[in-house]
C-alpha cells in the first residue's frame, strides 16, 4: 500500500521581543536627523542565537503601515513617500549564528533629504534560510503529514526627518458592562505626521473614593491615523450595585520629548447582583 505524504508549508512571523531562540536588541530601531552631518544617519542592531544552534539568516526589508489595530500591514509593492526602500543599505545581507554568538547588523538610511517630513519606516525580516521539516503524528499510519516551517523576525526601522509633530487625541472612551467585567471601547487619534507611542491606566471610581486601577496596554497610533482597540477592567472590587465612573488617563510624548497627559472618562451602571427569576 503506497503511504500519502502530506506537505504543509508554513512561515512563523513574530516580533523580535517573541520568546524564541533568537534573541534582537534592541528591537525597534528609532532614528532622526537631527544635528546628521551629511545626508545619512546609521544605526545597528545585534542578533543572537541559541546556545547549542547553528541557524543562518538572510535579511530583507519591506515596507509597512500602522493599521488602526496596531498592526503591520504589509505593503511591500506600494509605492509610497514614507517608505524607506530605496533609502536603506545594511551589512551583512546574509550571516550564520552558531553556538550563542552574536552578529552585529549595520543599518544606513541614505538621501534622506528626498523624503517628506515627519516619519517614514520599513521592516527588516531576518529569515532563516533553511526551512525545517517537521513530521506530524497522524492517526492514519498510510498517511505521512510533514511540516515545512520557515520563521522570521520582524524589527520596524522608524526615521523621523525635518518638521515632525506627534499630536494625540482621544476621540472615544465609552465603559459598558458585559457580563462581570468592565469592557472600555477607545478611539484614539494621531494627528501628527509621525507615530504616537502611549501609556497610562484606567481608574474605577465610586464619587471621590477610587476603587481600582489598571494599567493600559502600551499601544501605537500610526501618523495621521486612528487606533480601535478596547481594555477589559475586572469588577472584583466593585462593592456594590451603583454607578460608577471610569477614567481614562493617557500618557504620550509629543515631537519635543515632553510628556502629555489626556483625561476622558465614562459613566456606567453596573449591576453585581443576580436577579431571581420567578
Amino acid at each position: 500500500m503506497k503511504k500519502i505524504l502530506l506537505l504543509l508549508f508554513c512561515i512563523i512571523s513574530f516580533s523580535a521581543n517573541a520568546d524564541a531562540a533568537i534573541k534582537v536588541t534592541p528591537t525597534v530601531i528609532e532614528m532622526d536627523t537631527k544635528g546628521a552631518r551629511s545626508n545619512y544617519v546609521t544605526s545597528s542592531f545585534n542578533v543572537q542565537g541559541g546556545e547549542n544552534e547553528t541557524i543562518r539568516f538572510k535579511i530583507y526589508p519591506e515596507y509597512f503601515k500602522i493599521t488602526s489595530k496596531g498592526t503591520m500591514d504589509m505593503l511591500e509593492k506600494t509605492p509610497a513617500e514614507d517608505s524607506l526602500l530605496n533609502n536603506i543599505k545594511f551589512v551583512p545581507s546574509e550571516f550564520t549564528l552558531q553556538n550563542g554568538r552574536t552578529q552585529k547588523v549595520r543599518l544606513t538610511v541614505t538621501d534622506f533629504d528626498k523624503l517628506p517630513d515627519g516619519e517614514s519606516r520599513l521592516v527588516l525580516f531576518l529569515e532563516d534560510v533553511a526551512a525545517k521539516e517537521v513530521i506530524l503524528p497522524y492517526q492514519n499510519k498510510d498517511v505521512t503529514t510533514k511540516l515545512i516551517v520557515k520563521t522570521r523576525v520582524g524589527i520596524p526601522v522608524y526615521l523621523d526627518k525635518g518638521h515632525v509633530t506627534k499630536k494625540c487625541e482621544i476621540d472615544l472612551f465609552k465603559a459598558e458592562q458585559q457580563g462581570e467585567k468592565l469592557v472600555c471601547n477607545m478611539k484614539i487619534l494621531s494627528e501628527g505626521n509621525s507615530k504616537i507611542r502611549y501609556s497610562g491606566k484606567t481608574q474605577i471610581i465610586k464619587g471621590r473614593t477610587l476603587i481600582d486601577e489598571k494599567p493600559l496596554n502600551n499601544n501605537v497610533v500610526g501618523a495621521k491615523n486612528f487606533l480601535l482597540t478596547n481594555e477589559i477592567l475586572p469588577m472584583d472590587k466593585i462593592p456594590d450595585d451603583g454607578e460608577y465612573k471610569v477614567r481614562l488617563i493617557l500618557n504620550y510624548k509629543d515631537e519635543n520629548g515632553k510628556t502629555k497627559n489626556l483625561i476622558k472618562e465614562s459613566t456606567v451602571n453596573v449591576i453585581k447582583t443576580k436577579q431571581t427569576t420567578i
